[in-house]
């Protein structure tokens, strides 16, 4: 096997469709990379068109961007190659080309773009295929974006490189490195899978991009939900440090999808109430992704510890009136309508302010209807929409020490089986019957029973929430009708 050169990694917060910044993160990391020495630059497969382009791959003005931000890239480069991914249109058949190189707006193969590894040298822009062996420079470079590990026995190269598109709840960075130590191991040559960081449409992105050696060990990993730029040498003696506990992921990772989520929707602080359970832990998490400086709470009653222990902005808002007035024209209004009244205050106030108001509700709440709609579902964005009860207390047991005086003394969440319940039903898609059928269901069918029937009936709901920051789980998984699957 031939020597392996020094490699450098990029790991950018690249933006749908946003090609400049883009381009100017991964220019800067190249040339970065260029500074310590690299003889090979690497970057994530969504690197240069960002994440989940969804109907954007259906037209041709998005291709031709992408083209036209290859060739600039292409020219910004030393003598140094750079890998990549780009999102690019197949070959369109004889009697199409004519209507392609004419501009049609819409490609009418009834195919959509294909995210394909790309390398690029000064000037030229070269499409790889996925899986292809590259020979460069006396070595065989096998590149791919298919998010798989390559198997034994697959054709010979020196260096596999896998640019991932998995986000965070997809494959862990503890489930990517053991795979990846596997492959290496398996096929007797370094591997490295690089990740994009940072959140895009709800999905946390989580970085960590590493290199494994044939040893079967993680020889370096780029930092965990951050940009990063590094150069690693694959035959030099060396390991990586640990990853952090799991809270500390989720800590991590809640406070990235806060941030970006905020910044790329035009907000710069953040308004959140404090008259629920989830408030305290809400508003940590936001003092720890914005500053206690960009975070407002509101509350409408006299409940303003938490903002006092954590330093922060505290507006007590008196909607008395509203509600007394509402309760003479609903002289039997339900408990719904004032959480209505009070999310339309505090919505309007934080709006008047320039605050992106954030909704409380938490996964299991979510799931099973446990909310006002338009009240307690109030908001642009749901940061703990994904975590279930014992979730939150793993990640307050995790901020306790930090944060003691904001959680006072922590109890075991309530209603295990409720949640153990929901994971079964929603998240490994298992009907009723078939989880009362299994020999370990430690439920009572009474149980199991009204936690579909609260599934079933709360499904037109979800599709009225706020954005949720998918953490732990896919998207489908709350913002979809589940009915279907349920009705047995």
């Amino acid at each position: 096997m031939h020597a392996i050169p020094k490699v450098g990694l990029i790991q950018n917060t690249p933006l749908t469709a946003d090609f400049s910044n883009n381009l100017r993160q991964i220019v800067q990391g190249y040339r970065d990379c260029l500074d310590h020495g690299a003889e090979l630059v690497i970057a994530p497969a969504t690197a240069l068109c960002g994440p989940a382009p969804h109907d954007l791959t259906k037209r041709n003005s998005f291709a031709r961007q992408t083209q036209a931000a290859l060739r600039a890239l292409s020219e910004e480069l030393g003598g140094v190659p750079l890998i990549l991914g780009a999102w690019v249109p197949p070959c369109p058949a004889e009697d199409e080309e004519d209507e392609w190189a004419n501009g049609a707006d819409e490609w009418h193969s009834g195919q959509e773009l294909i995210l394909t590894p790309h390398l690029l040298e000064n000037g030229e822009v070269s499409e790889l295929e996925n899986g292809e062996v590259l020979e460069w420079n006396e070595l065989r470079l096998l590149v791919d974006t298919d998010n798989t590990t390559t198997p034994p026995e697959a054709e010979q190269a020196d260096l596999i490189i896998h640019l991932r598109t998995m986000p965070w709840y997809a494959g862990s960075p503890a489930a990517d490195a053991e795979a990846t130590c596997w492959e290496a191991k398996t096929n007797g040559v370094p591997v490295i899978s690089v990740h994009q960081a940072g959140c895009a449409d709800g999905n946390i992105y989580p970085g960590g991009s590493l290199l494994c050696l044939p040893a079967g060990h993680v020889a370096a990993r780029l930092p965990l939900f951050e940009s990063a730029s590094k150069c690693i040498a694959p035959g030099k003696k060396m390991r990586a440090k640990a990853l952090p506990e799991d809270a500390e992921q989720l800590c991590t990772a809640l406070e990235r999808g806060i941030r970006d989520t905020v910044r790329s929707n035009g907000y710069t602080k953040v308004c959140l109430s404090l008259d629920y359970a989830t408030s305290p832990l809400l508003a940590v998490l936001c003092v720890e992704a914005l500053g206690r400086n960009n975070v407002l709470a509101v509350t409408t009653k006299e409940n303003t510890d938490t903002a006092t222990q954590l330093g922060i902005r505290c507006k007590q808002l008196d909607t008395r009136p509203l509600q007394e007035q509402a309760s003479t024209l609903l002289p039997e209004a339900p408990s719904a309508l004032q959480a209505r009244l009070t999310a339309a205050v505090e919505f309007t106030y934080a709006e008047a302010e320039g605050f992106m108001y954030l909704s409380p509700l938490s996964r299991r709440e979510l799931l099973m209807g446990d909310f006002s709609l338009y009240g307690e579902s109030c908001g642009l964005l749901a940061p703990l929409g994904n975590l279930y009860e014992m979730d939150l207390h793993q990640l307050r047991c995790y901020l306790q020490e930090k944060y003691s005086g904001v959680f006072g003394t922590l109890c075991e969440p309530s209603a295990p089986a409720t949640d153990r319940i929901l994971h079964e039903l929603a998240d490994l898609n298992l009907g009723a019957t078939e989880l009362l059928h299994t020999r370990t269901c430690p439920f009572s069918e009474n149980e199991v029973r009204q936690v579909q029937r609260k599934l079933i009936a709360s499904a037109l709901k979800r599709t009225q929430i706020p954005m949720v920051l998918h953490a732990d789980r896919p998207e489908e998984q709350v913002s979809l009708p589940i009915s279907h699957r349920l009705n047995d």
